[in-house]
């Protein structure tokens, strides 16, 4: 009798669990993707972040549902794709950039939302700090503390005219501020001058790169910016044009034609902000999930872009590099 009643028991909670997770595989989530730049410009990571949500058995069009927004590069137009993404109800919202996070803020204190690629979460007034992170917002920070003097001392390793430096921002990304210090602060331990030059919209890469020809600048350091991976094609071919180095903070640059990158890896980033997805549907909040950085930074080396602009990549360099592109 006793073991007919386990053996009841059991049949019951294993038709329970069955019920549930038929349940769940039946239920459709919806979550938001917000950008400054097109799911094309970053295709890539956006597979990535796919496939990361399908190891937890979600799948798009099956069981899961993302409303993709996003403004063409035009960070002014943020704030009203942020308000109709939190419109739509969704339950988590994936935001790219520190632009793009703190327009989401703006929009919603209760909606979850996931950041990536933010270069200072406490700072920019995001999280109240990144073991715990408060409120709704939780995800991965973009930017070690040393990045831009990383990027500084490697162009000074591959150029061997030393010169003007030139710092190139999107003015309306937040985020430059704190890579603008930093690199402003490496160029002068180098006895660098250093020049700022703006860019905030496609239209203004030509004039910039034009006036940094005429400052016969040893090089560029871009500031890390989507801008600059949804347009790495036109920044490669100008930069080609007007023989002028380039080191940026994602290696999608230098996969474009770009010099030299150094940083995380933006596709990895986002496959583990799937991870944060995923704890949030099923219950967690953001408040409990401390916010990520970067584990390892990553060198790329374009070889053939180095000899178009007969540059030489020392050795010790290369011995380096996570990517060489010959």
């Amino acid at each position: 009798m006793r073991r007919r009643r386990t053996f009841l028991i059991a049949l019951a909670a294993g038709s329970v669990a069955l019920a549930l997770r038929a349940h769940a595989q039946a239920r459709m989530y919806r979550i938001g993707y917000l950008a400054s730049s097109s799911p094309k410009a970053n295709a890539s990571a956006l597979e990535a972040f796919r496939e990361g949500l399908r190891e937890f058995g979600y799948v798009e069009g099956r069981n899961l549902l993302i409303d993709y927004r996003w403004t063409d590069d035009n960070i002014s137009g943020l704030s009203k794709i942020a308000a109709e993404t939190v419109g739509l109800k969704v339950e988590v919202i994936l935001a790219w950039t520190t632009p793009v996070t703190l327009a989401v803020k703006r929009a919603t204190s209760t909606i979850p939302i996931v950041m990536v690629g933010i270069a200072d979460p406490v700072g920019s007034g995001l999280v109240a700090s990144l073991a715990r992170p408060g409120g709704n917002i939780t995800g991965l920070s973009n930017i070690s503390a040393d990045l831009s003097s990383k990027l500084v001392e490697l162009l000074t390793q591959v150029v061997p005219e030393k010169s003007t430096l030139a710092g190139v921002r999107n003015a309306l990304n937040p985020s430059s501020a704190l890579q603008l210090k930093e690199t402003e602060a490496a160029a002068r331990a180098l006895g660098l001058p250093f020049r700022l030059f703006d860019v905030s919209a496609p239209g203004d890469l030509e004039p910039a790169f034009a006036r940094i020809a005429r400052e016969r600048a040893m090089g560029a350091v871009f500031f890390a910016d989507p801008l600059w991976i949804s347009q790495r094609q036109r920044i490669a071919e100008l930069a080609l044009k007007h023989r002028l180095p380039t080191v940026f903070a994602r290696r999608e640059n230098v996969e474009a034609g770009g010099l030299m990158a150094y940083g995380p890896n933006l596709s990895r980033q986002f496959r583990q902000a799937a991870s944060f997805v995923h704890k949030i549907l099923q219950g967690t909040r953001p408040a409990d999930l401390p916010v990520e950085q970067p584990a390892t930074l990553e060198l790329a080396i374009n070889v053939s872009t180095a000899r178009a602009l007969g540059l030489t990549i020392p050795q010790s360099v290369l011995l380096r590099a996570d990517r060489v592109i010959e």
